[in-house]
């Protein structure tokens, strides 16, 4: 017997198609064992695909899964989220009045997030307050693996690891971030032998005037070699440029707007917010739209 289920690609952190990062997205994965999900987000092949079934805690929505297209599930991932929620609008599942707020039960917990309706749909995600510490292994074979002199590291800010394991390396400029030499090979090896999900590289250059960082995000180890634009690192950056005292200590919040994805032709907008209070982060909310480019249904059996 033949079976499938309706499954979209939408890209996120854009309103314009075939911008910001794509997405799979399948709202109704109840029926869906977790090895058929791998297939599809295998099938898919982008960077992360997302299942939406109920709810099996009283205080979610929904639970939310997300898989890579090397079959690895991830514990947080942020533009696949706002592509579910978009998703969900345009089905009529979710009916956003002027403010709203949807909760998803992930393998990373609880993940908030608020909808605003203005000339578009803008969903804000709200996970827990991510941490940064210093990275204290030696970056000479990671500067290596990704092609870039140890001159192009900035003094901003110290290389740090994430809650999720990302690193995040200060680089001195666009010409620094573009001029990639990339050896994923490596870059796969040092990933998985330091455990660190993915290689974030930010710099305060950026494209658009508005914007305050533009990064570029490589987890070839999870079948990724580069991501277009990655929510869930963005969680984390504002703290670490609040620490390294890079954004200017404006309470209650200090709102900025991140870039990535132009280096690749798929340019996506971020829009940040650190709440503070007592001088110390509280908060962070990471928002963006999505546009929806496919629709249809995959055959699984």
């Amino acid at each position: 017997m033949t079976r499938s289920v309706v499954i979209a690609q939408v890209d996120a952190f854009t309103r314009v198609p075939f911008c910001g990062n794509p997405a799979g997205v399948v709202l109704d994965a109840g029926g869906l064992s977790e090895l058929e999900m791998k297939n599809v987000a295998a099938e898919m092949n982008v960077a992360e695909t997302a299942f939406l079934t109920p709810a099996t805690r009283p205080d979610a929505d929904y639970r939310l899964r997300w898989f890579t297209p090397s079959g690895k599930e991830v514990k947080f991932c942020g533009h696949a989220t706002i592509a579910t929620v978009h998703a969900l609008v345009e089905a009529g599942r979710l009916r956003p009045g002027r403010t709203s707020r949807i909760v998803f039960d992930t393998l990373g917990g609880l993940l908030p997030v608020s909808i605003e309706e203005r000339d578009s749909i803008v969903a804000w995600l709200e996970p827990a307050l991510q941490t940064v510490v210093p990275f204290e292994e030696s970056l000479a074979s990671t500067l290596e693996a990704l092609g870039l002199p140890e001159e192009a590291l900035a003094g901003w800010a110290t290389a740090s690891l994430t809650t999720e394991r990302d690193l995040l390396l200060p680089i001195s400029g666009l010409g620094d971030v573009k001029s990639l030499a990339l050896d994923f090979s490596a870059l796969k090896k040092i990933g998985a032998d330091l455990k660190i999900r993915g290689f974030c590289l930010t710099t305060l250059e950026t494209v658009d005037r508005e914007s305050s960082t533009h990064s570029r995000f490589f987890a070839p180890h999870y079948g990724i070699p580069e991501d277009p634009i990655t929510g869930s690192v963005h969680a984390s950056i504002p703290v670490w440029l609040w620490h390294a005292r890079v954004l200017r200590n404006q309470e209650p919040i200090i709102k900025f707007q991140a870039e990535q994805g132009d280096l690749i032709g798929r340019p996506g907008r971020l829009q940040i917010e650190l709440h503070l209070s007592n001088g110390q982060p509280v908060r962070v909310r990471v928002g963006g739209s999505a546009v929806t480019v496919v629709s249809g249904t995959i055959r699984i059996g």
